[in-house]
């Protein structure tokens, strides 16, 4: 009997340690586990993109609502707003002209003309009456003359036509270079607080290592919380059994 009851003290006391010997270590693995998932937390937090700002603006992140926000400074924003309007302003003229720049460079030809029709009548004028004053004002001889005379003043209205036509095309690319120019002038604007946010996606970016290896220790301390708590089990059942064995051995069937 002394035999049986030092048997059922032994096993109560060796169910009781390896319990609290499994809640022991569940306990330092779940303090393990916690401490490694706060590091992950800041680590992940010192890896987003950091705010930057200067005198050209700023560039600002919003890891909630996944929201980038890119500000120019007022001053160059009113930078930028009058290249937009002017280029808007070179390119619609650009546009009237650019739709029929036949009819463009007529207007440059009209423009001019009444002064060479001026000077071609004069000419005319002179030789007819320098024509009268021969005699030869209609005859073959004379007849000639006017015709060379119709002919240069033709080859010059031609000229002039062709020489019109090309200050409307080059009216037409001025007025485009510079509405490309603003349009230039204001996207390259547009980069400044772009460079900002990238300054402050190098400074989170460069955390990503820390980051990274944040998340591989997370994950190693949930897998050893989740052994340890497997085996925490093992000894309490080992316990168990060792108690239900001399249970057995002292009050199995016996024959009568």
């Amino acid at each position: 009997m002394a035999s049986l009851l030092g048997d059922l003290i032994a096993g109560g006391l060796s169910y009781l340690g390896s319990r609290e010997q499994g809640r022991a270590a569940t306990s330092a693995a779940e303090a393990q586990a916690a401490a490694i998932r706060q590091q992950s937390a800041d680590a992940l937090a010192a890896a987003e993109p950091w705010a930057i700002g200067s005198l050209g603006g700023t560039a600002a992140f919003d890891s909630e609502g996944r929201l980038g926000t890119l500000m120019l400074s007022p001053e160059l924003t009113d930078i930028y707003q009058g290249a937009l309007a002017r280029s808007g302003l070179w390119g619609a003229q650009a546009l009237e002209y650019g739709l029929d720049p036949f009819a463009a460079a007529d207007v440059f030809y009209q423009q001019q003309e009444p002064m060479f029709t001026e000077q071609e009548n004069r000419k005319r004028t002179d030789l007819e009456t320098r024509l009268l004053a021969q005699g030869r004002l209609g005859s073959t001889g004379g007849a000639e003359e006017q015709r060379a005379l119709e002919e240069a003043i033709g080859t010059g209205q031609l000229q002039r036509r062709e020489q019109s036509f090309n200050r409307a095309q080059a009216l037409i690319d001025t007025l485009l270079g510079r509405e490309s120019g603003d349009l230039g002038r204001a996207t390259g604007l547009l980069d400044i607080p772009l460079q900002y946010a990238n300054v402050g996606r190098g400074i989170g970016g460069t955390l990503g290592q820390t980051a990274s290896a944040g998340l591989a220790s997370q994950a190693s301390a949930q897998q050893l919380l989740a052994r340890t708590q497997a085996a925490a089990g093992t000894p309490m059942s080992a316990g168990l059994l060792g108690l239900g064995d001399v249970v057995r051995q002292n009050f199995g069937t016996r024959r009568p």
